[in-house]
């Protein structure tokens, strides 16, 4: 195998090819699946005011694996979100990511994510695994009448849930 030239094509597709094959490796040990609530961005508060996550921190209680399962976050994994100004950065799972951001209405772009790469052991890795897959494909936005934050998909489908965090 070659190794790719630090600002090739290749050298920046790399970390999320390897990524996208341990997702794909790691199905024996991934954590029990759990039904979780799935509602629509229509049950979310204050939809007509735009959505103000600045200087937020939210708690990963729940997420969508690549292969579409639900999952209930393992009580000894913390990942987090902290939002401020146009920049998402915390805990995936095990590594510290962070990813540009844009809001308009309930429609939340993320730009790449980038992340320190911790050599990490399941759960940890599965979560965060997912977690930045997840965060990758979402594109809607709200905060739920029982105030969680809330990612889904351009289908509609749930990827995040989040209570507030400290």
């Amino acid at each position: 195998m070659t190794v790719p030239r630090a600002g090739s094509r290749r050298a920046r597709l790399a970390p999320f090819l390897v990524v996208a094959l341990m997702v794909g490796a790691c199905t024996s040990a991934a954590p029990t699946p759990a039904a979780t609530a799935a509602a629509s961005p229509s049950a979310a508060t204050g939809s007509a005011a735009p959505l103000a996550l600045d200087g937020t921190t939210w708690l990963l209680t729940d997420y969508v694996s690549p292969d579409a399962a639900h999952f209930t976050v393992p009580a000894a994994v913390t990942p987090t979100a902290k939002f401020d100004a146009g920049t998402i950065s915390g805990n995936a799972g095990c590594n510290t990511f962070s990813a540009p951001y844009t809001i308009q209405g309930d429609s939340i772009t993320f730009g790449p994510a980038v992340s320190t790469k911790i050599a990490c052991e399941s759960p940890m890795s599965d979560v965060e695994n997912a977690y930045l897959q997840a965060l990758s494909v979402s594109d809607k936005v709200a905060i739920l009448d029982d105030g969680r934050l809330q990612l889904w998909d351009s289908e509609g489908k749930t990827t995040l849930a989040f209570i507030k965090g400290s």
